[in-house]
């Protein structure tokens, strides 16, 4: 009963903090922010992850959300607009599902667990923090372990995140590294442009 009432919780925590996204995704110069918008409930795909919530939360059902994948990324319900749901078994608790799920533009696998080669680090040196960091979370990278270093101001809350604007000068793992879902990623980006060697 516990678990059920947990989704229930935890679809209505979503919908407000996707309301809040959505009201909130840009900055006082009305550019857009490190996040990317919340998509309008009917312009989500029927396959998508915060549908297939709601579908389940709307039955009376507890969830948990997973990587259908042997790669055994966190699903990120931040983000959960970027996952597509693919699979569904009968969860821990009663009444209760699991959902697996892979980042939208992959394919869904057969089966759970099923193994798909790693994905590779991108090389985002160089290039705009903004557009990184959403081919980071489009990739199935999780915001929670994406570490953020803006200027001398050392590592950004989550939160504030929007606020950096500037050009990554640095990264860890190394652009073609395999994808390690233990590891956080790093950014060190510039207030601008990054210093010349």
């Amino acid at each position: 009963m516990k678990l059920k009432f947990l989704g229930k919780s935890m679809a209505s925590i979503l919908a407000i903090t996707a309301l809040s996204v959505g009201c909130s995704n840009h900055s006082p110069d009305d550019t857009a922010s490190a996040t990317p918008s919340e998509p309008s409930p009917t312009s989500l795909p029927p396959d998508s992850l915060p549908i297939k919530m709601k579908e389940a939360a709307k039955d009376g059902l507890g969830f948990s959300a997973r990587d259908a994948t042997d790669l055994g990324r966190t699903v990120d319900l931040q983000h959960a607009e970027l996952w597509r749901a693919c699979l569904t078994r009968k969860g821990a608790g009663p009444d209760s599902i699991d959902i697996g799920a892979v980042p939208r533009g992959e394919e869904c696998p057969t089966h759970w667990n099923a193994h798909v080669p790693p994905l590779k680090t991108p090389d985002l040196i160089g290039k705009d923090f903004e557009k990184s960091y959403v081919q980071l979370l489009k990739k199935g990278y999780n915001s929670r372990f994406i570490d953020v270093f803006y200027g001398n101001d050392g590592i950004v809350d989550q939160q504030d995140v929007s606020r950096v604007h500037g050009e990554v000068c640095s990264q860890s793992p190394k652009p073609g590294e395999p994808y390690d879902a233990s590891q956080n990623v790093k950014l060190h980006v510039a207030i601008g442009k990054c210093p010349s060697a």
